[in-house]
């Protein structure tokens, strides 16, 4: 099948400058004496040059399209002048022209390999700036030079090959049809990156002109809104009249001067009364309203006339260009709005409706070719999914899925109404059944609504829209932790994950991953040896053949209490896939802690390691097994050749693991964490960190926490990755590893130890992408630190062991900014609240952290009372963090709010302090806390580490932040020690502070 393109072709263009170059209309830039020479070099690229004395034929008429084609490229980067790049671009794309698809793709799939940026240059131009910066200098040719070799050669390419005439629109649609071929060729989006990024710097938005079309347009005008339509598609000239004569009719073309006369975009516009519910009436011929009877300008057809400029940005407010200019026209227009259709929503609806009983009703019924003459009784069921889809289901990047609702969104439009049947057409019925819905636009409130979008991802609903969308609701009832019989989750923001693809639990993708790798290594082990994929699939079978004998049904509980392993891994997928309910528990744990544990969650199986089985035998009776696991492959786990091969197939809903809160003071709380959870979360860290199949993991964290299993390992397990598994922290091991891995997720204290390491360097990090930090914060100075050294800036996260993973800074089209946790994550929603009230408070304005999404437990385990008082009515956790959101929309975490110090009645934020405090050279890192005090009820108390070689003061440090603080924040105390308590993950245990020290002032 042929490629083919709307509009002229660049060939066909030529053609005609050559017909005028004939007439006399001469190309000063054109010199026929330019054929010889440069076809010279032509040959000489394609290693053809040959002995010409003999006057013998020019050979390049024999030559393939592609061979010439490539040829020319080489040309182009080489060292010629203007006026010989302008000629050889041309024979390019018009090479180019002749090409069949195959060579197309060869085309593209050889400038994609060989202009590429070179990996050795950019190392070297690296170090050279980094070199440059260690001498005081700014390091300014350097870094000059290091842009250079970083951005890929193709892009110098493409920009050669726009020095022709009219090569921009040929190189439009030459992404037209790169694009075409993506789909089955991945391997070239890099490519398209290159096509998009010049693009965009080549349409710049400020140069854009629009003009109405009318009958007395240009025909050629009219025959590329004949082309271009394809959202409501006309079949004659006669059909395009009824569009842009009658009186009540608008149609607007978008151009840009790089194209000259070629529109990029159309507009339609139909004058009406009220809001316009289906699309028939604007479309079939009919006697036309009189404008000044209309009330409603109604966009019913908006068009990307051309396919290569797919996601160019043309900025956000083409649409109030057009209702300004209609506005100006007919001044009594109340409203303006679109009638859109809504694309995916079919799709969507299919994807879901075998894991919601509801909407497969739903979809069945809609299935039905009869579903249209229902109508009355099926759209009270469909217009709140309707809705749901377009503001409620999200993209990995946190904006919504639908397209249409991203353009009107970002334009600063309100979804205001959903209709239904309003699209008759078979195309509309393959995509939404025949939905379509309308988007309000209203002036005054346009650029407020953008910039919520832009900075928030929020979205404004208003009209009858507002009644449709369905409450926030959970799969679990959060007072008693049981499940819902015979509800719909139907949370305002729902995972990505479950928005795009049908559910599936972590053992399933594990599953599925496995099938498609089963001899890639899994684990990489420091003793040299591989565990594929393969290997612990049939790990995972023996082990819950084992828990299976043990009595182990869905819902029951598997307690642990091992060393990090393989084999502890391999527990974890045989609970789950068995439907158990994985309880790991800290290896640090006490016997009387431990008794706590098992006690609350009454688990059926108990594994702990070979040598602890004596300890744990009195727990043993008919409702406990105490099975053994080593980190060996040793223990009763593994006795006996059993494999358990069926799968129990989890809902969303059902309980997937309960782990007990790390707090420090009060009864510690197990967090039920469902399946949807943990594979919502983890659906959403590997879109937004981008992590795939090719990625190798550093993983050195504990297995019985939130970051080292439901993050870590759930990463990896889902997408088929591999992971170089330690069994803890070892700057040595990692460093020696750094070279051959692509990622690693720590606690901050990883990257003090790596900081102070020499190995860890530029070079070292070369194949490394993404450092992530979390479970505590990381000192500014140590991030800032990290990047000067390596180049990579740490990527730090929030999470806590109620949500998972909360909010991220940006991987990539945005800075990550030291101090901050970065935006929430898709499908996860953020606010920052009055405690007391609960209402939101303005960006930087220090509050209550709230969480609402699918990431958020189900509740505690067996604490109905205390699971009731931590969510509100609106469904969002309170979290008990204090924070704020800056300036650019991201999340700064102030403290736990049981931090929070009120001393005198003024609230005293310990981050605030503590950020000065840890600026100071004398001072490693502090802890900020209240303590009693007689006249203050409280007071503010530093404890501090010294630097190496510092002995801090405290009047000393007491001034140094003064000029910073109001006078009630100043330290009253401060004491310097060895080092802070924190727990295993590196948390600084404030409590344990406040219990030194709470008789500090008691005889002030």
């Amino acid at each position: 099948m042929h490629i083919e393109r709307r509009g002229e072709t660049w060939a066909g263009a030529q053609m005609e400058r050559r017909e005028e170059h004939r007439d006399g209309h001469h190309d000063e830039h054109h010199d026929d004496r330019h054929d010889g020479w440069l076809l010279t070099d032509l040959y000489r690229a394609l290693g053809k040059l040959g002995a010409r004395a003999d006057g013998g034929t020019d050979r390049s008429t024999a030559d393939a399209p592609l061979d010439q084609l490539l040829a020319a490229c080489e040309v182009l980067m080489s060292d010629v002048g203007e006026a010989s790049t302008r000629a050889v671009a041309a024979r390019a794309l018009a090479a180019y022209d002749a090409l069949e698809d195959a060579d197309r793709l060869a085309f593209f799939a050889h400038i994609t390999t060989t202009y590429d940026a070179d990996a050795d240059q950019v190392r070297a131009a690296y170090r050279r700036w980094e070199e440059a910066r260690a001498t005081g200098s700014q390091g300014e040719a350097e870094l000059v030079r290091l842009f250079d070799v970083v951005e890929p050669a193709r892009q110098q390419l493409l920009r050669r090959m726009n020095h022709a005439p009219d090569a921009t629109l040929a190189l439009v649609h030459m992404r037209a049809d790169l694009r075409r071929l993506l789909p089955a060729h991945p391997e070239l989006r890099p490519l398209d990156h290159d096509f998009h990024h010049l693009l965009t710097s080549w349409f710049n938005r400020g140069f854009l002109r629009m003009e109405e079309v009318t009958v007395d347009s240009p025909p050629e005008l009219h025959r590329h809104l004949l082309r271009g339509e394809r959202v409501h598609p006309m079949a004659s000239e006669a059909e395009l009249r009824r569009r842009i004569e009658p009186e009540d009719r608008r149609v607007y073309a978008f151009f840009h001067p790089a194209i000259g006369d070629v529109p990029l975009i159309f507009v339609e516009v139909a004058l009406v009364r009220g809001l316009p519910d289906s699309i028939a009436p604007l479309l079939e011929p009919g006697p036309a309203l009189s404008p000044a009877d209309a009330d409603t300008a109604a966009l019913y057809s908006i068009n990307n006339a051309l396919d290569g400029l797919a996601g160019v940005s043309f900025g956000s407010f083409l649409i109030k260009q057009v209702i300004e200019q209609v506005g100006e026209q007919l001044p009594h227009l109340t409203q303006f709005a679109t009638l859109s259709p809504i694309p995916g929503f079919r799709a969507w609806l299919e994807a879901r409706a075998g894991h919601e009983p509801e909407l497969a009703s739903l979809e069945a019924e809609l299935s039905n070719p009869d579903a249209i003459h229902d109508a009355e009784r099926i759209r009270p069921r469909l217009l709140p999914v309707l809705a749901r889809y377009v503001v409620a289901e999200r993209r990995l990047d946190g904006r919504p899925l639908d397209p249409v609702a991203r353009f009107h969104l970002g334009n600063g439009a309100a979804a205001w109404q959903l209709d239904w049947p309003a699209n008759s057409s078979p195309e509309a019925w393959r995509q939404s059944y025949g939905a379509m819905i309308n988007y309000r636009y209203e002036p005054d409130q346009l650029e407020r609504r953008h910039e919520d979008f832009v900075r928030r991802g929020a979205v404004a609903v208003g009209g009858p829209l507002e009644e449709d969308f369905p409450q926030h609701e959970a799969p679990y009832d959060r007072a008693s932790g049981e499940k819902k019989k015979g509800t719909t989750p139907m949370s305002t923001q729902t995972s990505p994950s479950t928005a795009t693809a049908p559910f599936r639990t972590i053992h399933r993708s594990f599953v599925e991953q496995t099938e498609l790798r089963p001899d890639k290594a899994l684990f990489e082990l420091p003793d040299g040896r591989s565990v594929t994929y393969r290997e612990t699939a049939d790990l995972v079978r023996r082990i819950a053949a084992r828990l299976v004998a043990d009595g182990v049904t869905p819902g029951d509980r598997v307690a642990m209490q091992v060393d990090k392993s393989v084999e502890a891994i391999a527990l974890y997928l045989a609970t789950l896939r068995i439907g158990g309910v994985f309880l790991p528990l800290n290896t640090a744990y006490t016997g009387a802690e431990v008794d706590y544990f098992i006690g609350d969650a009454k688990p059926r199986v108990l594994v702990c390691p070979p040598q602890r089985r004596a300890d744990h035998a009195h727990r043993e009776g008919p409702d406990l097994v105490v099975e053994t696991l080593g980190t060996a492959g040793d223990g009763s786990l593994l006795e006996g050749d059993a494999h358990h091969d069926d799968v129990h197939e989890a809902d969303a809903g059902d309980p997937a693991a309960i782990l007990y809160t790390s707090g420090t003071t009060g009864r510690s709380k197990g967090a039920i964490l469902t399946h949807e959870n943990l594979a919502s979360n983890c659906e959403a860290l590997l879109g937004s960190w981008q992590f795939t199949s090719e990625d190798r993991l550093i993983h050195a964290l504990p297995i019985f926490h939130v970051h080292g299993l439901f993050v870590a390992a759930n990463m990896v397990l889902a997408s088929g990755a591999s992971m170089f598994f330690l069994p803890k922290f070892d700057a040595d091991a990692v460093a020696e590893l750094l070279p051959r891995a692509t990622v690693l997720m720590g606690v901050p204290t990883f990257y003090t130890r790596l900081l102070k390491h020499e190995k860890v360097t530029p070079e070292t990090c070369a194949s490394m992408r993404l450092f992530v930090s979390g479970s505590a914060p990381l000192l500014a100075s140590d991030h800032e630190a990290f990047e000067a050294r390596t180049g990579h800036a740490i990527l730090e996260r929030y999470g806590m062991t109620e949500t998972g993973m909360n909010t991220t800074n940006p991987y990539e089209g945005g800075p990550r900014k030291p101090g901050t946790v970065g935006k929430a994550l898709p499908g996860t929603e953020i606010r920052v609240v009055d405690a007391e009230t609960g209402k939101p408070l303005p960006d930087g304005e220090v509050g209550s952290v709230e969480v609402r999404g699918p990431n958020v437990f189900a509740g505690y385990w067996q604490m109905p009372e205390k699971t009731a008082a931590e969510f509100r009515e609106d469904g969002f956790f309170i979290t008990g963090d204090l924070g704020l959101i800056d300036e650019d929309g991201y999340l700064c975490i102030s403290g736990r709010g049981k931090d929070l110090i009120i001393s005198g009645g003024f609230n005293v934020y310990p981050k605030e302090i503590e950020t000065l405090l840890d600026a100071h050279p004398a001072v490693l890192e502090s802890a900020v806390i209240g303590v009693p005090h007689p006249d203050f009820g409280e007071t503010v108390v530093a404890v501090v580490v010294a630097a190496p070689g510092q002995e801090p003061q405290e009047r000393d440090l007491i001034d140094s932040i003064a000029p910073d603080l109001a006078r009630f924040k100043h330290p009253r105390a401060v004491r310097v020690v060895e080092s802070l308590p924190r727990n295993v993950m590196g948390k600084v245990q404030k409590a344990e502070l406040r219990k030194t020290y709470v008789d500090l002032f008691a005889k002030a």
